[in-house]
């Protein structure tokens, strides 16, 4: 979420336009403590930031999950 957080800082207006693109309202974005799964690969195409590094707990290598 800090990658994501730091783009909204970085450039202004784009948390509403992402907002209305995935037809939320931005309170919704702003509440969100990780990328929601179902809103992850276009959240990825809005913003350029790659999905593993928006939910990089959902892409751990296997033997780091096992450990």
């Amino acid at each position: 979420m800090k990658k994501l957080t730091e783009f909204f800082k970085a450039n202004r207006g784009t948390q509403a336009r992402l907002a209305e693109t995935l037809g939320l309202r931005p309170s919704t974005i702003s509440q969100w403590k990780a990328v929601p799964v179902e809103h992850l690969a276009e959240v990825e195409q809005f913003t350029g930031i790659p999905r593993e590094e928006l939910l990089p707990e959902a892409f751990r290598a296997a033997r780091e999950t096992a450990a």
